[in-house]
């Protein structure tokens, strides 16, 4: 059996990769399984923007009507670790002190932004989340990154058109680095099927609850 898991964009697909992929696994959002289909081993085709980029094996794990289906690699899923650092490009030669990338951060462009948030210094990912040519649809991407800078995150969510798009929102909710306050304040901004997935899902306790008494209101 195949599955396919699309990906709008490379920083998607990237931002998913660094959060599950590499950990072991995948949840296909929005995937089904015909009923009565075997949880047995199965291809993971990936698409990004459309295009097969690369396929690999893996096993069905769990299906769950409404959310997608898990599946999980029996080892490194090389095909896609290959993908991951071929979209990553070549590392960022180390040419700049911390100050002239602090600087630079908050007007560069947009191969630079996406090297700075993925820098481990962390005190440069607040300073690109400040540069005016920023796009949605990085900071969508950046919302998801488990390796940002809380006060990165905060100033997404609190950002007048960032932290009220229902993506973004998601995204905040979902990312164990953001504080809890602000992730909580976020929750009202969810759409119920984003709220029903929270609410079933292992995620932080708080967050979990604060869901569960959203849906009952």
């Amino acid at each position: 059996m195949q599955l396919v898991a699309d990906f709008a964009t490379a920083a998607d697909f990237l931002a998913v990769y660094e959060q599950e992929i590499a950990q072991g696994g995948l949840l296909v959002r929005g995937a089904e399984l015909p009923a009565g289909t075997p949880l047995a081993d199965c291809t993971l085709q990936i698409r990004i923007a459309g295009k097969d980029t690369a396929a690999t094996p893996a096993r069905l794990a769990a299906a769950t009507p409404g959310v997608g289906v898990m599946v999980l690699f029996a080892g490194k899923p090389a095909a896609l670790d290959a993908l991951a650092a071929r979209l990553c490009g070549p590392p960022q030669k180390e040419t700049l002190s911390l100050p002239e990338k602090m600087h630079l951060a908050m007007s560069c462009d947009r191969e630079l932004r996406f090297q700075f948030l993925r820098d481990p210094n962390k005190q440069l990912h607040p300073m690109v989340m400040r540069n005016p040519r920023l796009g949605l649809e990085e900071v969508q991407w950046a919302a998801k990154l488990t390796t940002l800078n809380p006060e990165a995150l905060k100033i997404i969510a609190e950002h007048p058109e960032w932290g009220r798009n229902p993506g973004v929102a998601a995204a905040l909710v979902r990312n164990p680095k953001t504080p809890v306050p602000v992730a909580l304040r976020l929750l009202p901004r969810l759409a119920p099927s984003e709220l029903r997935a929270l609410a079933r899902s292992q995620g932080r306790p708080q967050i979990v609850q604060a869901a569960k008494k959203h849906l009952l209101r």
